[in-house]
Formats: C-alpha cells, sequence, structure tokens
C-alpha cells in the first residue's frame, strides 16, 4: 500500500496473486498501525489508513476471526514456543491461518513464522517468493 515500507514489493506481489485469500482480522489493525504511526516516513491520516486497509485488504480478502477460546489456546501456544510480547500477534497469525486451512501463508517474518509453527514450515512462504 505504500511504497517506503521495506516489505511493500514482497507484499503486493503475494496480495496481486491472490484470488481466494485469507486474513486475520487481527492483520487489519496491523495494518492500521503501520500505515497510521509504523516505520514509514510519510503517517497517513486515519481516514486514509482506513480507507486504505478496507478497499486493499478487507474487501479483496476473506476475513478469519478468532473466537475467545481460540485466542486464549493461541496464548497457551506462545507460552510453549516462548512468545513473547509482540510475537504474540504472529501466533495469533498463524492460529488463523489454521482455522482456514491455509494453504499457502505469505509472511515478512518467516524466521518467527517458522520457530512458532514448526508443523506449518511447509506452507510459509517469505513474501512471494518460495524457499
Amino acid at each position: 500500500m505504500i511504497e517506503d515500507e521495506s516489505g511493500h514489493e514482497k507484499a503486493l506481489a503475494a496480495l496481486s496473486s491472490t484470488r481466494d485469500g485469507y486474513a486475520s482480522t487481527h492483520s487489519l489493525a496491523e495494518c492500521f498501525a503501520i500505515l497510521t504511526g509504523g516505520r514509514i516516513t510519510s503517517r497517513l491520516t486515519p481516514a486514509i489508513a482506513a480507507e486504505m486497509v478496507d478497499v486493499n485488504v478487507a474487501k479483496r480478502l476473506t476475513l478469519v476471526s478468532l473466537t475467545p477460546t481460540e485466542i486464549a489456546a493461541a496464548l497457551k501456544t506462545a507460552a510453549s514456543v516462548g512468545a513473547r510480547g509482540g510475537a504474540i500477534y504472529d501466533v495469533l497469525l498463524l492460529a488463523a491461518a489454521r482455522k482456514c486451512g491455509a494453504d499457502r501463508i505469505h509472511t515478512l517474518n518467516y524466521r518467527h513464522f517458522a520457530a512458532f509453527a514448526p508443523d506449518l514450515r511447509d506452507r510459509l512462504y517469505e513474501g512471494h517468493t518460495s524457499r
């Protein structure tokens, strides 16, 4: 969505190649956070960021929500794999991928995803390139 974000090209390639993809509802909030206050040099207004997330993610992909029970299970998973701090969000994304039966999981954080979900390692792709 923003060209000066470090993973823009890989993320755009993955999103562009997806016809029937999924995204965790949590991803909407992560995108909004990056667009309004993340690492990018030009932060967007909340209104523009919300519109970009809606058009580029929410309206293009099927959204997967976790129930409170599934979130509680993900917290236990995080504890068992040693995820700390913001890494819980990776664990939540992986739980959503399991829930929807994703056969391909695109990430810009392969190392964490592989460590937190070794059972999904064969489905992980860093950006758009297969390993």
